[in-house]
């Protein structure tokens, strides 16, 4: 084992840990630490020598750089898109993804995975932590999250829905899901039950508090599905654990107006929201229509950035071409576990545990587009990416 190797497995730990965890830096334009840490991975890479191998992750993903570039010189030359800083920095973001597949080559993935292991267990807790002093005010704390983490101060809203650590409440419900999903897999996988129960219901309550109404639709979802898949295995506790989040969910929903509102009026065709966003949804189709295949590029300076649905962003922005080619890397990795089925039973089970993980995850990433941004948000992309990289390079390895 080279020091290198032990470095790259920090490094990646940190570089996750700060996506998920720490706010964007304001200097005109928001600079997300993670993005800064992701740029000194490309002097690492070309130093040490490369170990890894082309695959399926290296390909789709230089098809995106390619497509996505393509995209931002075609609007810059024949659509009179403006040049601009911000379309720079959305490139360089569209990067980071690219050198995490690389470096995660280099690490020891026995050791990676651990350390992951143990970013899901104190990072749920921290997350718990963080929700239940922001949701119930701990002197101060509520402003000092939302001022800090989406520069806006949401102390004095009628409806209290938390930020945590991410820009809005939608994002933050991602956050949450993610470990809603390894917490389940664990559960299901192991018999450390007791102590993840108890973190399993804090952290539905605590998606509770972020009142996204989406991610309450992919909570359902990712249950049922979890529970199908291991339902042969281990029946008994896949019902306990469906009657521990009943148990949880229907008693306290009531008092979340947010989420009980916004059912009712959405099933009545009243929701303000969704209202606003079916407009949104239209002129980003339209915009689309005009430039169908290689897209706009980002051009921030014209368009909004601001579209509530990221398959039609990645419509506008990259065109078809360009939106393909992300759905084929992030639900590709379906295709790989059903295609290495085989192979993935004899992996061991802090793989099986990621990869599972990574595939309830693509239910959730899929959901969550429709309503919010999963890829150009940038702050749930590492994990995801890493995890899928990991069980990748294993599966073509045994």
């Amino acid at each position: 084992m080279t020091s290198s190797s032990h470095f790259t497995e920090n490094f990646i730990i940190v570089l996750i840990i700060t996506s998920i965890f720490f706010p964007t830096i304001p200097i005109g334009i928001d600079i997300r630490i993670d993005d800064l840490i992701a740029l000194f991975l490309i002097p690492l890479l070309i130093t040490v020598r490369p170990n890894f191998k082309i695959n399926r992750l290296v390909i789709s993903y230089s098809l995106i750089l390619f497509l996505f570039f393509l995209s931002i010189l075609f609007g810059y030359l024949y659509l009179g898109v403006p040049h601009s800083i911000r379309d720079l920095n959305e490139f360089v973001r569209v990067l980071k993804p690219f050198l995490i597949i690389i470096a995660v080559s280099y690490c020891d993935s026995e050791k990676l995975l651990r350390k992951i292991h143990s970013f899901f267990k104190y990072g749920a807790l921290f997350i718990i932590l963080i929700g239940f002093l922001e949701f119930f005010n701990f002197p101060g704390f509520r402003k000092f999250i939302s001022i800090i983490f989406t520069g806006f101060s949401f102390e004095k809203l009628d409806r209290v829905r938390i930020v945590l650590t991410a820009g809005n409440p939608n994002v933050a419900a991602g956050l949450v899901t993610f470990f809603v999903i390894y917490i389940l897999q664990e559960m299901l996988m192991t018999n450390k039950r007791f102590i993840n129960s108890i973190l399993l219901s804090l952290l539905v309550i605590i998606l509770l508090m972020t009142s996204s109404r989406t991610s309450i639709i992919v909570f359902v979802v990712i249950l049922f599905a979890s529970l199908l898949y291991h339902f042969q295995n281990n029946r008994f506790f896949a019902f306990m654990i469906l009657a521990l989040c009943v148990a949880i969910v229907l008693p306290i929903i009531q008092y979340f107006d947010y989420l009980v509102i916004g059912f009712s009026t959405f099933s009545e065709g009243e929701n303000t929201s969704m209202l606003l966003r079916y407009q949104q949804w239209a002129e980003a189709f339209n915009l689309f229509l005009k430039s169908p295949f290689i897209g706009w590029g980002p051009a921030k300076e014209i368009h909004t950035t601001i579209v509530d649905n990221e398959h039609l962003l990645l419509l506008r922005r990259y065109g078809i071409l360009g939106y393909l080619a992300v759905m084929n890397f992030i639900f590709g990795f379906i295709w790989v576990l059903f295609r290495k089925r085989r192979k993935f039973s004899s992996i061991n089970l802090f793989h099986k545990r990621i990869a599972l993980t990574s595939l309830f995850s693509c239910l959730m990433i899929f959901i969550l587009m429709i309503t919010n941004n999963f890829f150009s948000g940038y702050q749930l992309m590492p994990l995801f990416v890493v995890m899928i990289t990991l069980v990748e390079n294993k599966l073509n390895t045994v």
